[in-house]
């Protein structure tokens, strides 16, 4: 595999000195930045492989070619926007900040929301013990299944919520032509 393009690669490291400096080199609120907009740079990443490898047709170079330059023109207004909130804590400032805060809630909030209980497999547990028990899936009383049904409305709404926090996000992304970044939610590995 060829590497990619150093003018790529110089884009990404100025990306990353950008956040930095927008974020005040706060280490956690970098982080959470950094995890938003590394989805769109692997994205990128796969159309430039595709546009080098010339295997593909005609149209689908065009169409990662389009994808390219309109992500190139945004990433110019993101850099921007960048430097706007290291310059000044103006508007721009507060929106990376708020941006960097919900990254983490969201992160939180998926991580409660979808694995929290899942359980690992203990090898000193004997086969037989009630960990292994499956639970069952209807309430023993009245007082609990008010419970469950208020606990899955209340993840019901969580859920909108963050559909429609996205949703801002993308029409914001269109407006101004800028690019806030993409969650990439990861597949369950049991920690060690």
């Amino acid at each position: 595999m060829e590497p990619l393009p150093p003018s790529f690669k110089a884009l990404y490291r100025l990306a990353l000195r950008a956040t930095s400096v927008s974020v005040l080199h706060k280490t956690s609120a970098r982080k959470n930045i950094i995890k938003l907009w590394r989805p769109t740079f692997d994205k990128v990443a796969q159309s430039i492989r595709v546009l080098e490898s010339r295997q593909s047709s005609s149209a689908i170079s065009q169409r990662h070619k389009e994808l390219l330059d309109t992500w190139q023109r945004r990433m110019d207004n993101t850099l921007t926007f960048l430097l706007s909130s290291a310059q000044s804590r103006s508007l721009p400032h507060k929106v990376v900040r708020n941006i960097s805060i919900l990254s983490a809630r969201h992160r939180f909030w998926v991580r409660e929301s979808y694995y929290k209980g899942i359980k690992q497999w203990n090898p000193q547990r004997p086969p037989t013990a009630p960990e292994y028990d499956p639970k069952s899936l209807l309430p023993k009383d009245r007082r609990a299944m008010n419970l469950r049904a208020k606990t899955r409305e209340g993840k019901r709404v969580n859920e909108l919520c963050w559909n429609a926090l996205g949703e801002v996000v993308r029409m914001a992304e269109a407006r101004h032509d800028l690019s806030l970044g993409r969650h990439r939610v990861k597949a369950w590995v049991p920690e060690r």
